[in-house]
């Protein structure tokens, strides 16, 4: 997921005082959460950055936790480095859909010379638990977890399947974990009919959570990589034309000058009705702005913060440079990549030649990633009536409706194959937190963490408990 997406991607929510309850100090007087909290700690001090991944020592802690707690766990994947792990609760004689619990294992890369705590200490340190992954998004994995674990205990009568899924590689697009695992191993979805992932959005003001966000579709991904090619040679006699950096200079400005006009997405225009009739506040007014054309842009442009804003045009951020090995030698290759995010209803070629077009002949595109349009998931039906119902119950004041994320998680891969699929994160997030997430210093606030593993619980018994 992109920074700029982080603070659409977490949910946040505070209220559910039958399932948890807070200490006038920030702790939890909630065993659970305690637990939950000590397991927070240690998976944060598995380095399991992507690149190069090493999932499986993530995997293996996770499946042994499981163990400890008498559900059968397994390791899953076909790469011995970079492997999941598989837990299936079953419901004896039921035909109900399984629910699959989905998150990721790997991380982003961290420099620790920029954080403040060591990004794989796990620290608890001035009310927070510090390391990468503790937003995105090894939190949720623990929740979910501790889901199960809490099924398994209390000895819950089932009506369908409950399936816990971490996979590798969601932060390089999850073509080497969900998507094989979905291709390869089709027997560990047998029956799935529900996917609860990460993503979403949440508003607070304090702690009081004004709109939830239930994520039903999203931007779509398409990564290039630039590699310009030049003759190599002493930096004291540089070439004519400047080389490989100079002919990448000139094609990533030409891509810079791309124009991504404001438009109205069918997706977008959706999920922001939903939203802004459910709004009474200044900010339904302004998701009013994103339901209609004409697009009124100034009002766009001054109004809507960014993160809205990415919603009605075509994205390109430049990620990653490299070219040479020393000052004094002009290097043969220098490479660019690019992280270009498109709306729902896009197809990738007219994005790919317009990039190829505006580069011509100072690189060549190479496509990393890609995504066709997949279906939303329906705001309505059993899965999303009972987060609805669950947030209701819990905090009557707050708005709950569909949204659109300008990130990318694994849910597409099931909405390609007709499986509703829903981000959704429990834990509340203050804005000023939010750029950890990929970025320096990501935490997430203890008593916060606490109180999301009562919301996952609650939304978990919620959905597949008899009653």
């Amino acid at each position: 997921m992109s920074r700029r997406a982080a603070g659409l991607l977490l949910l946040t929510f505070f209220f559910l005082a039958p399932l948890h309850c807070r200490k006038a100090d920030g702790g939890t007087d909630d065993p659970v959460a305690r637990e939950a909290e000590d397991a927070l700690v240690a998976y944060l001090r598995i380095d399991t950055s992507n690149p190069p991944g090493n999932e499986t020592t993530g995997a293996t802690f996770l499946r042994d936790l499981l163990a400890k707690n008498g559900i059968p766990a397994r390791l899953v994947g076909d790469d011995p480095r970079r492997q999941g792990v598989y837990a299936r609760l079953a419901a004896p004689g039921s035909k109900e859909k399984a629910l699959l619990l989905l998150s990721h294992i790997d991380v982003v890369p961290a420099d620790g010379r920029d954080w403040t705590q060591p990004p794989f200490g796990g620290v608890r340190s001035g009310g927070y638990i510090w390391g990468r992954g503790a937003l995105d998004i090894k939190s949720l994995t623990i929740a979910q977890l501790m889901a199960l674990v809490d099924l398994k205990r209390r000895g819950a009568r089932l009506r369908r399947d409950v399936i816990f899924l971490a996979t590798p590689d969601e932060e390089l697009g999850g073509v080497h974990g969900t998507r094989a695992l979905l291709e390869k191993h089709p027997e560990l979805f047998t029956n799935v009919g529900f996917v609860l992932n990460e993503g979403g959005s949440n508003e607070t003001a304090v702690d009081r959570v004004l709109f939830w966000g239930i994520e039903v579709q999203q931007k779509l991904p398409l990564w290039l990589r630039l590699t310009a090619t030049g003759p190599a040679g002493h930096g004291a006699v540089p070439p004519g034309d400047g080389g490989a950096i100079a002919h990448l200079l000139r094609a990533l400005t030409k891509v810079e000058a791309l124009e991504h006009p404001y438009r109205l997405d069918p997706s977008v225009a959706r999920a922001m009705t939903a939203a802004s009739a459910l709004r009474k506040d200044a900010r339904g007014k302004s998701l009013r702005l994103l339901t209609h054309e004409p697009l009124d842009v100034q009002a766009i442009e001054t109004e809507l913060p960014p993160g809205y804003r990415t919603l009605l045009r075509d994205t390109v951020a430049i990620t990653h440079l490299t070219a040479g090995s020393a000052v004094n030698a002009v290097p043969r290759h220098a490479v660019a990549e690019l992280d270009v995010r498109l709306l729902p209803n896009s197809t990738p070629d007219d994005m790919l030649a317009s990039v190829r077009k505006a580069v011509g002949h100072d690189a060549e595109v190479e496509v990393l990633l890609s995504s066709n349009p997949v279906p939303d998931s329906p705001a309505s039906g059993e899965l999303f009536d009972a987060l609805t119902r669950t947030l209701h119950a819990a905090a009557r004041r707050a708005a709950v409706a569909p949204i659109i994320s300008a990130g990318t998680t694994d849910s597409r891969y099931f909405r390609a194959r007709g499986i509703p699929s829903y981000g959704f994160s429990p834990f509340m997030l203050n804005y000023y937190d939010a750029d950890g997430v990929h970025g320096m210093d990501e935490r997430i606030r203890a008593a916060f963490f606490g109180e999301g593993v009562g919301v996952m619980r609650g939304v978990v018994r919620e959905v597949c408990e008899k009653r």
